[in-house]
């Protein structure tokens, strides 16, 4: 395990606990099928084990590991059929926050998008792919706060970890790619100030085939 990080005491202990994993297992620093033991958790991070079987049981929730009995947690495989099932259900609930944002957006509200996706393509200029990877979430924040559809929000928090673990190990693999990746938010974005809304869908559902396509070629480097 990594060296000891501490816990506090404004959040729950077992919320932090599963934060502080998941964000191991997205940056890909526990790897998939590695075995994460409850003692060894309980010591590092100075907690009882009854936090850290709840922790588990969170990061059971977001398909981030399985819990095995006696045993503590596995971090789950990324296999093809994972990729795909998740990239075509996220595609699809993305384009429907995109076609509403098109068709609802204020001029307060297309500012804020519109400013989240300059971040974008800076942060594309600049070659990082963290900054990317979080600015990309953060122009998906904005579309669902336009949507302001509850049950979507809640749907893809849901899926937030899980879709933040695909899109950290595509995007953390392809620095030279960046700028080619922004434009589709770009044209997402004039398509929602044109009030085009399937257009707008559209666009994220390329982005979301393009992004499913090139974590099953990882997938294929991977396993050969």
């Amino acid at each position: 395990m990594a060296a000891a990080t501490p816990v506090k005491n404004f959040d729950s202990i077992s919320g932090q606990i599963a934060k502080i994993l998941a964000g191991r297992i997205i940056r890909g620093e526990l790897q998939p099928g590695q075995r994460i033991l409850e003692q060894t958790v309980s010591d590092e991070m100075g907690v009882s084990r009854s936090p850290v079987r709840e922790a588990f049981l969170t990061l059971e929730r977001q398909r981030l590991v399985e819990i095995l009995p006696r045993r503590g947690a596995r971090v789950t495989e990324m296999s093809r059929e994972n990729i795909e099932a998740l990239y075509d259900l996220v595609t699809e609930l993305y384009a429907l926050a995109a076609r509403k944002a098109s068709e609802k957006h204020t001029e307060e509200e297309f500012l804020r998008i519109s400013d989240t996706v300059k971040h974008v393509r800076a942060c594309a200029e600049t070659g990082n792919p963290d900054e990317y990877y979080e600015a990309i979430f953060d122009f998906s924040l904005a579309a669902l706060e336009i949507a302001k559809n509850p049950l979507l929000t809640q749907t893809l928090g849901d899926l937030n970890a899980l879709t933040r673990r695909a899109q950290y190990g595509t995007l953390s693999r392809r620095a030279q790619d960046l700028s080619t990746n922004a434009v589709f938010f770009e044209r997402a974005l004039e398509y929602v100030k044109k009030g085009e809304p399937q257009m707008a869908a559209q666009t994220i559902r390329e982005y979301g085939r393009n992004e499913k396509d090139f974590a099953l070629k990882l997938l294929v480097k991977t396993d050969g």
